[in-house]
């Protein structure tokens, strides 16, 4: 079955597109702050891996908030980094790519610890497979690391250090912050692995 990644160039969609191998691995500049560095190191991890690699714009950035976006947060998430609907709309995006290629899949790099938000969630992510499949295409969506730790893909994976090192998960910059979620989560990982030395 022919499967549309959506990589963002983060830990987990690389350790994905190195562990999956997709046919198509589809980056999306949305509007977030570091959507040229996603871009950048989503490109050359496809390079290295010989991977198929689109980048699509669709700006949305007058719609986002918290640190994705540079603005304060949102009233209804105590998550720096939530953004309104953002997996939700993503999908949406990834299946219209699929179906633009015949494609019957596209996989999403969610990770355990992505539940804390709704659309990270198992339940989310088993509604919107449902949904988009009653539709025409029948693309089918799955989080194939979604019971997972970020330390356990990366070990799945068995991605090489040297693809995984152009991860980039800052959420403020497209130089990492150091502070951030996603920077954070970039360190705790990376020492998890034993690759922080």
């Amino acid at each position: 079955m022919s499967e549309l990644l959506l990589l963002s160039g983060g830990i987990d969609s690389i350790a994905i597109a190195a562990w999956r191998r997709p046919a198509r691995c589809l980056t999306i500049d949305y509007g977030q702050q570091p959507a040229s560095a996603e871009i950048e190191s989503a490109s050359e991890v496809c390079r290295q891996l010989g991977l198929v690699h689109d980048v699509v714009q669709v700006p949305i950035n007058d719609l986002g908030s918290g640190v994705l976006a540079g603005r304060p947060g949102s009233e209804f998430s105590p998550h720096a980094e939530f953004w309104p609907f953002r997996n939700q709309f993503l999908l949406t995006l990834g299946a219209m790519c699929a179906m633009r290629y015949s494609m019957q899949r596209v996989l999403i790099g969610t990770v355990l610890s992505d539940q804390r938000h709704a659309d990270g969630s198992v339940d989310f992510l088993s509604q919107i497979a449902a949904l988009t499949v009653l539709q025409e295409g029948k693309i089918e969506i799955s989080a194939p690391a979604i019971r997972l730790t970020s330390p356990e893909l990366v070990k799945i994976s068995e991605v090489d250090s040297s693809i995984l090192g152009w991860a980039h998960s800052c959420h403020t910059s497209n130089l990492a912050c150091g502070t951030c979620p996603g920077c954070a989560k970039h360190s705790e990982t990376m020492r998890a692995i034993g690759w922080d030395r």
